[in-house]
């Protein structure tokens, strides 16, 4: 799989021997490559988690956010990194570029950075199933001349944040976390992070929660118009995870949290 960096991806188990055979060609043909682990969990695993995080696939990102029209108010946001925005205004997506474009059209579920867009079926479903800590927004696709036109898909939303994760958290990168404010800036090491929190830290949890950290690359210098604003991860519980799965949605990671006493 090409991401949308250009990036090559091969998926193989560790006792495929396709594996062996592909690093000897790497090796020949003098390729540079990194190996990433990805833990797979069966269906028992993952309804017995007290939270799932939900890691974001790249092929169903588009393009959208501030630099499209999306609003936001910074009035409590880090004034290096923007960590903290509350977003005022319904999601603005590009629909301009094709391959944006054949995805909104044929993609059940689009990610925007850090958000995830959902069809009218599976908001839905998840309203029907009595899913607690969710509601929606809109969602408008920006066209030639700036011109919006509004989606048949939501916005999901949750407003709890849990607590700051536990420091016996793996895979998680603090390299470009921000100076300032400590919570922007985070990126995930490895393609199966394993976030930890303490038990008391879950009183309260919704079925879809926040993280308190934001991850993912930032650009910021106090002009939105020309912003990349870091996000809060999703946890959720395995009752979400179950819709998405019975709806038919594939492509997302759901990853159980690991609940520590300290």
């Amino acid at each position: 799989m090409r991401d949308v960096h250009g990036d090559i991806y091969v998926t193989l188990y560790d006792n495929d021997p396709r594996l062996t055979l592909l690093r000897h060609l790497l090796l020949a043909y003098r390729v540079d490559w990194r190996e990433f682990g990805r833990d797979i969990f069966t269906d028992e695993e993952l309804d017995a988690a007290r939270l799932l995080l939900v890691t974001i696939p790249d092929e169903c990102m588009v393009f959208g956010g501030p630099r499209l029209g999306t609003q936001f108010d910074l009035t409590n946001a880090c004034r290096a990194c923007a960590t903290g925005a509350r977003q005022t205004s319904a999601l603005m997506l590009d629909s301009t570029d094709p391959e944006d474009v054949a995805k909104l059209e044929t993609c059940r579920v689009v990610t925007c950075y850090q958000e995830i867009v959902v069809d009218e079926q599976l908001a839905a479903a998840l309203v029907g199933a009595g899913v607690t800590g969710l509601s929606f927004r809109s969602v408008y696709a920006v066209r030639e001349s700036n011109r919006q036109v509004e989606l048949p898909r939501r916005q999901m939303w949750a407003e709890h944040a849990l607590p700051p994760m536990s420091p016996h958290s793996i895979g998680i990168n603090p390299r470009d976390v921000c100076a300032s404010c400590r919570r922007g800036g985070f990126y995930f090491s490895q393609l199966s992070p394993r976030l930890a929190y303490r038990a008391q830290d879950l009183t309260g949890a919704m079925d879809v929660n926040r993280t308190w950290e934001w991850y993912g690359y930032v650009k910021f210098n106090g002009d939105l118009s020309e912003a990349v604003l870091p996000g809060p991860a999703f946890l959720v519980t395995p009752k979400v995870w179950r819709i998405f799965r019975d709806e038919g949605v594939t492509g997302f990671d759901w990853l159980p949290i690991h609940v520590v006493d300290e």
